[in-house]
């Protein structure tokens, strides 16, 4: 698991430390066990696991420019997804 922030929480905001990108975590992809982001321009992307663990994060607010990522997550999948990420991520 990443040291700095741990599993990956839907909903969450991260930084990208060397990038300086943000994005948002909206999902978990059991299958090809990956982190569904969003960045705060709306562009998408996933994470595999082990690249999550090493990358250079930290958990941070959301992004001013949030809006702009409209693909979020919402209602109760937000609390299941949550749940099912830390299991997974923590094993």
């Amino acid at each position: 698991m990443n040291i700095a922030v741990g599993p990956a929480i839907v909903g969450q905001w991260y930084k990208h430390l060397d990038k300086g990108d943000t994005f948002v975590v909206t999902g978990y992809d059991e299958h090809s066990h990956s982190i569904e982001t969003q960045g705060a321009n709306g562009d998408l992307d996933e994470i595999d696991e082990e690249t999550w663990n090493v990358l250079p994060l930290e958990a941070v607010a959301p992004s001013e420019d949030w809006t702009e990522a409209r693909d979020t997550v919402d209602g109760d999948d937000s609390l299941e997804d949550v749940e099912r990420v830390r299991h997974l991520l923590s094993d």
